[in-house]
């Protein structure tokens, strides 16, 4: 199985792993693998389609390496508020976005945050729902980016989330 399909499925294990009152750092993990299981998605779907080859596996994990996640989030933010930057727009070819797109590109962001204040704000408690929403919402993503993910807009998206800072108009 693929390391994002094992984050996904661990996010859940996560999030039920004391039958009752379950402990902060499960939950905390839980968020966390939740984001990781999209963040490595979409990181393995764009390395496999600019890399291809068995031969290239090594090749495909370094490039996997410049993607950062505050760029990401960048790109994200712009697919998930249909405000798509001119750099990145002619891949569109005028046409609306997919609400696949703009769902996977929200869920991201959303993940994002929330990963950030389990890792970091130890003042803020999670709730075994709240994380379980997470987990769904990430299930959610990676169903829609299943109906998307071979479209124009698709690669699009993909390549700015690595290069969108680098890309000139």
């Amino acid at each position: 199985m693929s390391l994002h399909a094992d984050l996904l499925r661990q996010a859940r294990q996560l999030a039920t792993r004391e039958r009752r009152r379950p402990l902060q750092a499960s939950l905390r993990r839980g968020v966390s693998a939740s984001y990781y299981a999209l963040f490595h998605l979409l990181v393995h779907e764009a390395t496999s389609r600019m890399v291809t080859g068995v031969d290239r596996i090594a090749l495909r994990h370094c490039l996997g390496r410049a993607f950062g996640h505050a760029d990401m989030k960048t790109v994200a933010q712009q697919f998930a508020t249909n405000q798509v930057s001119p750099k990145l727009s002619p891949g569109l070819a005028g046409q609306p976005l997919q609400p696949q797109i703009s769902r996977v590109a929200a869920t991201f962001v959303d993940l994002q945050q929330a990963r950030h204040e389990a890792d970091y704000d130890t003042a803020r408690r999670f709730t075994r729902q709240e994380v379980l929403d997470l987990v769904d919402q990430a299930e959610q993503a990676f169903e829609d980016w299943s109906t998307v993910r071979t479209s124009v807009q698709a690669d699009t998206f993909l390549v700015g989330l690595l290069a969108h800072r680098s890309m000139r108009i």
